[in-house]
């Protein structure tokens, strides 16, 4: 749906679905709410640092805007969104600025990151993750490639996606963003931005299932100088019936854990300040952080002596030379994208993976 406002009326542009041409068909169509997203504006095409002179002109101002479409699986998949929770929780002097419009003030919306740094982080390589099919690819890449991190559809406790939410800023105290465990209790969870579940939409044609942890893993750090991070697998992910705007992904619910890195003074001098940032992928008030895996189809795990499952070849790329390190071994591979979405927040981040398997010499 688009509309088109004039000096004397909006005129409104709609798409109907098949459902949609039902109800018209019947005067039963009634329109009883929108949603609104920006999926074809890049603001990276916007430089503030010209915001204020008169000549700048940013190119997304020319961006061509998607006409309507009546299949839910090809545009708004990332919503616009409103966070307007009344006033409850704000001080007096916050509630005093904003009468009388009576919004909850929210100044910096929680986002979600990929966390690289702890030690159950995956390797970050070609621009995706892996995910081992079966123990003979794994066996064949760790004996050859032994600093290489990857997500094994066999053992979920060596390695997990991790995700942060939480305030993605340059956490300086001239802006009131460092890393305290106070910030994260007024910028997050008292303005209402805490990611307390995640949802992971998977391709059921190749992931099985999602595993994310358990409530008892701990994210945290102390003044001490001591970080206990521990993520303990829970039980596989049970697809739910919510629909979400990927075609052929089904949705996976997954636990989040407070995210409890904080920012500390250890020592006497700036130099000896620990801010969180060799655990935390977020350099601002932390919400919530969750780790997952992924477990493949039961049919794509055939080592190399079986015959390969034809989504190899349908979707992927067969007999390949992945890697340099193994320049004579050869890999089948699908590539693919796992989405996730924090429930409260809304923040979403896609996370492409390699499904991988040694086809042989």
């Amino acid at each position: 749906m688009a509309f088109t406002k004039t000096s004397d009326s909006i005129m409104i542009t709609a798409t109907l679905t098949e459902k949609g041409k039902k109800l018209l068909s019947r005067g039963k169509f009634k329109i009883a709410k929108f949603a609104l997203g920006d999926d074809e504006i890049d603001y990276r095409m916007f430089n503030a640092a010209y915001k204020d002179d008169d000549d700048y002109k940013p190119a997304l101002l020319k961006t061509e805007f998607y006409e309507a479409l009546k299949d839910t699986h090809k545009n708004i998949q990332y919503g616009l969104n409103s966070y307007d929770s009344g006033i409850l929780y704000l001080t007096n002097e916050e509630i005093e600025r904003i009468e009388p419009y009576k919004h909850a003030m929210i100044q910096y919306l929680s986002a979600l990151r990929i966390n690289n740094k702890t030690s159950y982080s995956p390797t970050l390589r070609n621009d995706r993750y892996y995910v081992s099919v079966n123990d003979e690819t794994t066996k064949i890449i760790n004996e050859n490639i032994p600093s290489f991190k990857f997500l094994q559809t066999n053992d979920f406790d060596i390695s997990k996606i991790v995700v942060e939410s939480g305030i993605v800023n340059s956490g300086t105290a001239e802006e009131g963003l460092t890393s305290t465990r106070e910030n994260r209790e007024r910028m997050i969870v008292k303005k209402f931005l805490l990611d307390k579940d995640f949802l992971v939409y998977a391709d059921n044609r190749f992931v099985l299932t999602i595993a994310g942890i358990l409530k008892t893993s701990r994210f945290e750090n102390f003044a001490s100088g001591e970080v206990i991070i521990n993520f303990s697998t829970s039980e596989d992910s049970i697809a739910i019936s919510l629909d979400n705007e990927f075609e052929y992904h089904a949705t996976y619910p997954i636990p989040a854990i407070p995210n409890y890195i904080a920012q500390y003074q250890i020592g006497d001098t700036d130099s000896d300040t620990f801010t969180g940032l060799n655990y935390s992928a977020l350099a601002g008030p932390r919400g919530s952080v969750c780790a997952f895996n992924v477990k493949v189809d039961n049919e794509l795990k055939v080592n190399s002596t079986g015959e390969r499952d034809e989504r190899f070849l349908q979707f992927g790329t067969l007999n390949n030379i992945t890697f340099s390190e193994l320049p004579t071994s050869k890999f089948d591979y699908i590539d693919t994208t796992i989405y996730i979405m924090g429930v409260t927040s809304n923040s979403r981040l896609q996370i492409p993976i390699r499904i991988i398997r040694y086809a042989g010499t």
